[in-house]
């Protein structure tokens, strides 16, 4: 009985030392990454953001739209972007890339960006067209340090830099403006 007894703890005391041999003594096998969130990747994206009086604010519509799942960042593939302005203004964005950082605040536009609408109170559209654009959704402001063309009807200006204030409908172009008038 002694030596089943003795057995018995020898066993347990062969676990004990080899469970705490695997667990403790463990070093991390080399070359195994970080764990990472996938990405994702849509096609045909239709988004829509209404304010808080329930009336659509922003309807974006793109080709595709991929997570990078290393910073969050979404690209967006010939994006298309209607604005509706509490003044009833309608701006229509248009580029061929973007780029929605998280939290989608500020959305930065790239290639043949493209930005239409009726500023101040005349019914003539006009048509911004540049490089790059940052939209800012909360601020409801526009902005690049692009060269710019602003065309209405038939004057066409060009300048270095822009801002412009979508939701009171005003446009400042920075510097370097150039312009040409014809009847």
């Amino acid at each position: 009985m002694t030596t089943r007894l003795l057995l018995v703890a020898a066993l347990v005391a062969l676990i004990a030392v080899l469970v705490q041999w695997r667990l403790l003594d463990r070093e991390p096998v080399a070359g195994q990454a970080d764990v990472q969130r996938p990405g994702y990747f849509l096609t045909g994206v239709e988004l829509e953001e209404f304010g808080t009086d329930g009336r659509l604010r922003i309807g974006l519509e793109s080709e595709s739209a991929t997570e990078d799942p290393a910073n969050g960042v979404v690209r967006l593939a010939d994006v298309s972007v209607d604005y509706h302005a509490p003044t009833g203004r309608l701006w229509q964005l248009t580029a061929a890339e973007g780029r929605v950082p998280p939290g989608g605040r500020v959305v930065d536009f790239e290639g043949d960006v493209r930005l239409n609408g009726a500023p101040g109170d005349g019914a003539q559209r006009a048509e911004l067209r540049t490089a790059r654009l940052q939209l800012d959704t909360e601020a409801e402001t526009a902005e690049t340090k692009s060269v710019v063309e602003l065309a209405f009807g038939a004057h066409r200006m060009h300048a270095q830099g822009m801002q412009a204030d979508l939701r009171k409908g005003s446009l400042r172009l920075e510097s370097g403006v150039n312009g040409l008038f014809t009847p």
